[in-house]
């Protein structure tokens, strides 16, 4: 995966974290939630994308914009509980439309990893003081904001699916500043209009990808897999918190090969019938960023606004059946 930040400021405890074994087992977790294991033709031609370099990403992201340690370390270990697969757990847990179910044990395994212990004591931290990024609008704020998080993967997932260029990115990149929004809150934005708006529109399609048919049908059909491999003692609770490729050799292994080999295959999804379909919902994702002196992009471009409605406003009950 391409380094859009070579250029940015890495602190040395960052560097530390990250040879922690809670950071190192996320390296082991595909960004795309299980879609990279399919043959999908979007998915299939996209580098290697890990939670671990997403996480690593955005704390180099908001101490570029802070220079606060607490806030870049809460940015760092803010997926450090997800799960194998990442958000299809949600859809495993019936928490897919909110996703946050998968972030509940956050503090127990910074708390509990000894090397991560040590990091923050040299610092006069605690786990609590780093546990919960939602604390802070510059590293995570409420859709339609822009936050490091929402900025790290928007891009990071738009080189990847090869959506705009590495350059294209760095210079997005290059036009951000924190401002504040309508409530007085800091919040990243951009310097101009253009940019601010080719980000907008590249967050929305990056977003039409998250919820459209391959990806929802395909965590669906692999949130079923892992629920009936845990009903029937091939996983354990546990092992969804293992390594993506410990978890694949456990199901490769198992009555459970040939589901896994069928998810593999996907490559198309087509409308179905209730009787052989499935009709997934999904959380649309967008970002509506702030414009120097303008406010956000919706308020003067009014192609792109409607766009998102309609995107909001999109059917998702339709049957789906994947080959």
């Amino acid at each position: 995966m391409i380094d859009l930040y070579k250029d940015y400021y890495v602190p040395e405890y960052v560097n530390r974290a990250m040879r922690s074994s809670a950071m190192k087992r996320i390296e082991a977790v595909e960004m795309n939630c299980g879609m990279a294991y399919t043959s999908f033709p979007l998915f299939v031609k996209g580098e290697n994308y890990s939670r671990a370099q997403h996480s690593r990403n955005v704390s180099v992201l908001v101490y570029h914009f802070t220079e606060d340690p607490v806030q870049c370390l809460a940015g760092l270990f803010h997926d450090i509980s997800t799960p194998v697969f990442s958000h299809v757990i949600d859809f495993l847990n019936g928490d897919h439309m909110t996703q946050e179910s998968t972030e509940a044990d956050t503090e127990e395994m910074i708390r509990t990893d000894r090397e991560i212990g040590e990091v923050l004591a040299s610092l006069g931290l605690s786990a609590e003081d780093v546990s919960d990024y939602h604390r802070f609008p510059i590293a995570d704020n409420e859709m339609p904001g822009l936050s490091c998080d929402r900025l790290e993967y928007t891009l990071g997932n738009g080189v990847n699916y090869q959506f705009i260029t590495p350059q294209e990115a760095r210079d997005l990149l290059g036009d951000i500043r924190v401002l504040n929004n309508e409530n007085g809150v800091p919040e990243l934005g951009f310097q101009s209009a253009e940019s601010g708006t080719a980000f907008a529109r590249l967050a929305l399609r990056c977003g039409k990808v998250y919820s459209g048919r391959e990806d929802r049908y395909g965590m669906e059909v692999l949130a079923r897999l892992l629920k009936d491999a845990v009903r029937d003692g091939v996983l354990s609770r546990s092992d969804l918190y293992r390594t993506e490729p410990e978890v694949i050799r456990i199901l490769e292994n198992s009555p459970f090969s040939e589901r896994w080999e069928s998810f593999r295959r996907l490559h198309e999804v087509r409308e179905a019938g209730p009787e052989d379909g499935i009709a997934v919902e999904a959380k649309r994702r967008f970002t509506d960023p702030l414009i120097d002196g303008r406010g956000r992009v919706s308020h003067i471009d009014e192609a792109f606004r409607s766009d998102v409605q309609r995107f909001i406003e999109e059917d998702y009950s339709v049957f789906l059946k994947g080959y």
